[in-house]
């Protein structure tokens, strides 16, 4: 039996029009905030079924977020990811002054991000996920009144909310790992520094620190020793290796003064949002004897999740159960 040709007209259109008219959960969207000099993009993919935004903040400082998001792929499957790019790091653009490389001028930049998605999504929910450098601003944000509100948690992975109590605990670690490994000399260099809150710029040189420690086995890993990964880096991201290596530059007075001011000690006690500390069990640049000196700080029960064959950065080494713990963590919450 035939159909008139105007009746299988009907029929097709009829047919197409539900997959025309369906909503996909699913959001891709580009955004950009543009605050005191800094042109910062901000990518939004994955599952808004649930409404609930990742709000990832990257290391560094002036290291990038979507460069690195093939690693959150089982993360977006679930949930929405917000890549941004910091001032003077990743892809951000702009003329923005290296001055502004401070701890407050960030945790404003974050409250910006959290409030432009909130104003895009406003019936979504937003969590931090700090990686490295990303924990100290989160610190910084949540620590800053008026902010912590604005976010339903905050995952910290290998991170710190002090500079001094950093350093003192990775100086701790090299002197066990060079006791243990037989290194005398990087025992005796840290046997020899007498670390202090007020003479830190002083008696920490950057390159002297972190030759020893990866030496010892700090972070033998890291996404770049992957040669498709270190190619797309160049190619096939908006993070540009070469505004990376510009960027670096810029940041010499964040590395002499600023970083020496960052102290949220005395305020972690007033966080009252859920947290959950993620870390890599084997890290030499952030050690897990960091985790639970955190953890001692907060007022609220906070769980440490160990991953126990990653160092600094568990989303790579461990992506499934990194991606299986996140979503755990913003399922409960």
């Amino acid at each position: 039996m035939k159909f008139p040709a105007l009746l299988l007209l009907v029929v097709a259109a009829l047919a197409f029009l539900p997959a025309c008219t369906k909503t996909t959960p699913y959001v891709s969207d580009d955004l950009r905030l543009r605050h005191k000099g800094a042109d910062m993009p901000i990518w939004v993919r994955g599952n808004m079924e649930d409404r609930k935004i990742v709000l990832f903040l990257h290391g560094g400082p002036g290291e990038c977020a979507m460069c690195l998001r093939e690693y959150f792929a089982a993360v977006e499957e679930e949930v929405a990811v917000a890549y941004w790019d910091q001032r003077i790091a990743g892809s951000a653009s702009g003329n923005a002054d290296p001055a502004t490389l401070t701890y407050p001028q960030f945790a404003e930049d974050l409250r910006m991000v959290v409030l432009l998605l909130k104003k895009q999504y406003p019936d979504a929910k937003i969590y931090l996920l700090g990686h490295s450098f990303g924990v100290e601003m989160a610190w910084q944000f949540l620590t800053t009144p008026g902010n912590q509100d604005l976010v339903g948690g905050f995952v910290a992975l290998n991170g710190t909310y002090s500079t001094f109590d950093w350093l003192h605990t990775v100086q701790q670690w090299v002197i066990e790992q060079a006791q243990t490994q037989n290194d005398t000399e990087a025992l005796q260099y840290m046997q020899n520094i007498q670390l202090r809150p007020d003479n830190m710029a002083s008696v920490v040189q950057w390159g002297e620190w972190y030759t020893r420690m990866f030496r010892l086995g700090a972070n033998p890993v890291w996404p770049s020793d992957d040669k498709a990964y270190a190619f797309k880096l160049w190619f096939a991201t908006p993070h540009s290796k070469f505004s990376q290596i510009t960027n670096v530059a810029l940041y010499d007075d964040y590395y002499s003064r600023e970083i020496f001011t960052f102290n949220r000690r005395a305020l972690l006690k007033d966080v009252h949002i859920p947290v959950a500390l993620f870390w890599g069990a084997k890290d030499g640049i952030m050690p897990i004897a960091h985790a639970y000196e955190t953890r001692e700080l907060l007022s609220t029960p906070t769980e440490i999740v160990r991953f126990e064959q990653s160092w600094h950065t568990a989303f790579y080494t461990e992506p499934e159960l990194f991606a299986r713990e996140l979503l755990r963590f913003v399922g409960e919450h």
